[in-house]
């Protein structure tokens, strides 16, 4: 028979005290943060057929920012963010899905480039120890899954957004974590041919970061015409996912802003 303590155990080995924590965070301080939990544990299914469970999904004091997200425990875990030197400065552009219904400027559905705050640095690839190198990078499945997650989540709202004729309301996905986020620089001309091994790689701890990648096959924003290069087409298939320490969640949602005019195309 389990004790109390192998009980606590069990509990403490699931994820899901972390979300119900970052859930009394949001709740106990809303005012303070400018954002509500809107619904918990919430059922989706994609238009590919892909379905599950969003852990929280928050709404900002307008009602025009909607947060996707995702909690990830992990025990003593580092998530290694790899940048080449020398390193862009942190950036605002964010690849969110907007809807905007008709009288509130240009009718919309779907992903758009806006610029948003707080800034951070962006990364396509990450490390993390122990992960199976054959398979598919486990953030990188995370990312998938919460876009895909914020995508129907999006489409499910759009009849009644569009019905009440809401204006514009826009959906971020967001993966916080208890894992330590680090940004680790390296000069890719000194990784050596021999080894594949880089050397002076400086490490930074950072409170979020933008991963930012070709998640699915599918182009999150369609090419524009015939004339786009190769580069433009990868581009457009790129995904972005926030990534947040969880003892910096209440920060990144007290900084939460959109650049007005990063939506006048919208308006």
């Amino acid at each position: 028979m389990r004790t109390p303590e192998d009980l606590t155990k069990l509990v403490n080995q699931s994820g899901f005290p972390l979300q119900l924590k970052i859930d009394a965070l949001v709740e106990r301080q809303t005012d303070q943060v400018g954002w509500k939990v809107l619904y918990r544990e919430h059922g989706w299914t994609h238009p590919s057929g892909q379905s599950g469970f969003i852990d929280l999904v928050l709404e900002d004091r307008y009602g025009t920012s909607v947060l996707v997200v995702e909690c990830k425990r992990v025990l003593e875990a580092d998530w290694l963010f790899l940048v080449s030197k020398p390193a862009t400065p942190p950036t605002m552009r964010t690849r969110l899905w907007a809807v905007n219904t008709p009288g509130h400027g240009r009718p919309f559905s779907g992903y758009f480039d806006a610029r948003s705050a707080p800034e951070s640095h962006e990364s396509m690839y990450c490390v993390v120890a122990g992960q199976d190198s054959k398979a598919r990078p486990m953030l990188e499945r995370l990312a998938a899954d919460v876009t895909a997650a914020t995508e129907a989540l999006a489409i499910e709202e759009h009849a009644a957004i569009t019905k009440r004729n809401y204006g514009l309301r826009m959906y971020a996905s967001v993966i916080v974590t208890t894992a330590q986020l680090h940004l680790s620089r390296f000069d890719a001309h000194d990784v050596s041919m021999k080894t594949g091994e880089a050397s002076a790689v400086t490490h930074a701890v950072l409170p979020w970061i933008r991963f930012r990648k070709q998640l699915s096959s599918e182009f999150a924003v369609e090419p524009k015409n015939s004339d786009w290069d190769f580069s433009e087409l990868a581009l457009a298939k790129e995904k972005q996912v926030f990534v947040v320490n969880v003892e910096s969640l209440q920060d990144f949602l007290e900084k939460w802003r959109l650049a007005t005019k990063s939506l006048n195309a919208l308006m």
